[in-house]
This record gives structure tokens, C-alpha cells and sequence, in this order.
């Protein structure tokens, strides 16, 4: 009995575990990689850097090259193009954005620059390399400050591949460019124009929008926070933010059950080579507001639950098959005799003869002993 029980609970949890989504194991073949250099022209102030970083002379092109190298044993398809240098929202520059402006810029941007096209699809063979070009002309006269952006390439290469998933991978490189003309120093402006509650990869808080409209970028800052909402008082630092020149953003300040009322901030930025900018900013908050960044960051309910009703409809059904079987053999196993099955086998005993032919009792060697 015990045997038969162990066996029903094993089978049992072997079904439900077919049916039960597990994580899988990923490994991301090699077959598809890539790698980039810049080419570095006579005009490059600093031969240690990767990047470009070059003198330009007003009205005069020159041509930015790219070396790609496919590094693994397929062919495959890069995309490079020319893009602005750009501040994300968590504080730091990016060139992967092929629409981005300038804000409130007093020089042409790196995309207007270029002659010809900006954007180049590059196929290489397994093993091979080519070089991608980029036309760029300086301004028509000398200017202070620099000119930033970058050479963004994007390839899709080895998808991660396992049982049940299939992720498309995409890898992308950039090469700085920064034109320089003059090398008198300018300094950044910063401002703190406007804040609004938001809610952001989970978390609630206040979204701060800054600008810088120099142009001129700025590295390593930290940033100090000292925002006060009543009683309550919430301190907030970061290190290591980057901001571009001519661009905007709205930098997020976590805060945790974030409630309507009156917030004030005391907004430190600064760095090592001698920045230094300080903003006060009174926002107000309505209950409206603060319940609606609240609720969006709640978990929503999934609309389709197919796959798991599937599961679990599969499940009972397994569960009702497993107990059906043990039920039907556990009640034939009861049977009698071998019709019945392996129970238990009946035995007769034959009945006495009173025939004194058959029987050696004592009464008939007692008739003969008379004789």
C-alpha cells in the first residue's frame, strides 16, 4: 500500500512539474560580433584619446573615419550614423538619439555640419573590415566653446537562444566628436526652470528640469538634494552626472509616498575643476497629482491570463486522470479468487466420508478385532 501511494505522489508531481514555467539557462552564441576604431586625423589635439577631439580652421572639411571589424564567424549588417551629444534624464550625455537639438544654441550643431549623408548601412562578410567616412565643414568663422556629438553604430548580432525564448541582441559603440576652435575657457550655465511630479521605473518623486545653454559640456558633478515638505525632509545625492552643452532635461529625485503639499528644494551642483550652481525650487503639489504618480506606480493586472488558465485547467485534468487510475486499480486489487484480481485466494476443505470403505477410524479395526 505505502509502494502504491509513493508512486501516485510521484507521478503526480512529475505532470504538474511539465507543466510549471521554469527559468531557463541562456547562452549567447559568438557568431555575430563586431568592433570599431576611429581613424584619427593630423588635426587631433590628443593622440591618447579613442575619440575625435579636433582644431578645426573656419570653412575647411575634413572627413571622419570609422574602421569596422566584423569579429565573429557570420556576416553581418551595421548601421552608423552622425548624431548630437544630448543630456538623458538620469544625468548623463548620449549620442543615440539620430533627431536630437540643440537648446538655445549660438553654434550650428555637429549634424548640420556634415555634407553628404549621415546615416550608412555597412555589410560585412565573416573576417572582414571596412572604413565608413563621415564629411564634416567647420563653421564659416572661429567660435568659443565646442561643437559635440558622436558616430553611433548599432548591429544586431548573436540572438540569446535557449528552449523557450529567442532575445534579439543589439550592441552599439559610439566614437565621441568634438570640434574645437578657440581654446579661451567658457564655463557652463546651468538653470532650474520648472519640476513636476512623476513617477519613474517604479518609484515616486520630483522631476527637475535643467538646461545647460553654454557650449560647453561638464564632467563628474555631484549632485546635492535638501527637499523639506512640511516635517518631513528628504536628503538626496548623486556622483558622476555629465551634462552636454545646449541641452535640457528633466533630472528625478526619488521620494517615497510622495503626498500633496508644498515641497522645497536646495539643489547643489558641483565639481572638481571649479563648477559650482545652487537652485532653489518651491513646487506644490495636489492630491490629484500625487495620487495619480501613485497609482502609476501600482502593478497592473494582466489583462490575458490564457496561458495560465491553460496550466492550470491542464493541471486538474492530470490530477483527475492520476486519481481516477489510482482509485480503479486500488478497488480491482480487492477482488476474490483470480477473476478478481491479486487479492486474496480462498481455500475448501473437502468434507469427511461416512463411508467405512474410505475411513481408517478406530470403529472398523474394532468390528475386525471382534472377528
Amino acid at each position: 500500500m505505502k509502494k502504491r501511494i509513493i508512486v501516485f505522489f510521484s507521478t503526480l508531481l512529475l505532470l504538474i512539474a511539465t507543466f510549471l514555467p521554469f527559468a531557463t539557462t541562456v547562452k549567447a552564441a559568438p557568431d555575430k560580433s563586431y568592433a570599431i576604431q576611429a581613424i584619427l586625423p593630423n588635426n587631433q589635439i590628443s593622440k591618447d584619446e579613442s575619440y575625435f577631439d579636433l582644431k578645426v580652421e573656419p570653412k575647411k572639411s575634413q572627413t571622419l573615419k570609422i574602421l569596422i571589424a566584423n569579429t565573429g564567424s557570420k556576416a553581418i549588417t551595421v548601421t552608423a550614423m552622425v548624431n548630437n551629444a544630448y543630456t538623458s534624464d538620469s544625468g548623463v550625455i548620449g549620442y543615440d538619439k539620430y533627431n536630437t537639438k540643440l537648446y538655445k544654441s549660438k553654434l550650428p550643431s555637429l549634424t548640420s555640419l556634415v555634407e553628404g549623408k549621415r546615416k550608412q548601412i555597412v555589410k560585412l562578410g565573416a573576417g572582414q573590415n571596412k572604413t565608413v567616412s563621415f564629411k564634416v565643414k567647420s563653421p564659416d568663422s572661429e567660435y568659443s566653446g565646442i561643437i559635440l556629438g558622436g558616430v553611433t553604430t548599432t548591429a544586431s548580432v548573436s540572438p540569446t537562444k535557449s528552449k523557450n525564448i529567442n532575445i534579439k541582441n543589439q550592441v552599439r559603440y559610439v566614437k565621441g566628436v568634438v570640434l574645437r576652435s578657440k581654446e579661451d575657457g567658457v564655463m557652463p550655465d546651468m538653470h532650474l526652470t520648472s519640476a513636476a511630479p512623476k513617477a519613474v521605473a517604479g518609484a515616486t518623486g520630483i522631476a527637475y528640469r535643467m538646461d545647460n545653454t553654454a557650449p560647453i559640456n561638464v564632467n563628474k558633478v555631484s549632485l546635492k538634494a535638501k527637499i523639506t515638505n512640511g516635517s518631513k525632509v528628504i536628503n538626496y545625492k548623486a556622483d558622476s552626472l555629465q551634462f552636454a552643452p545646449n541641452s535640457q532635461f528633466n533630472y528625478f529625485v526619488p521620494i517615497k509616498k510622495l503626498t500633496a503639499g508644498d515641497y522645497k528644494a536646495h539643489i547643489t551642483l558641483k565639481n572638481d575643476s571649479g563648477f559650482e550652481k545652487s537652485f532653489n525650487y518651491n513646487i506644490t503639489i495636489k492630491k490629484a497629482q500625487a495620487d495619480s504618480v501613485n497609482d502609476a506606480t501600482k502593478p497592473k493586472q494582466q489583462s490575458n491570463n490564457k496561458q495560465w488558465i491553460g496550466i492550470i485547467v491542464g493541471i486538474i485534468v492530470l490530477i483527475a486522470v492520476v486519481v481516477w487510475m489510482y482509485l480503479y486499480y486500488s478497488q480491482r486489487n480487492k477482488g476474490d479468487g483470480p477473476k478478481g484480481g491479486r487479492g486474496k485466494m480462498s481455500f475448501r476443505l473437502p468434507k469427511k466420508s461416512d463411508s467405512p470403505k474410505n475411513s481408517r477410524s478406530g470403529g472398523t479395526r474394532s468390528s475386525r478385532h471382534k472377528k
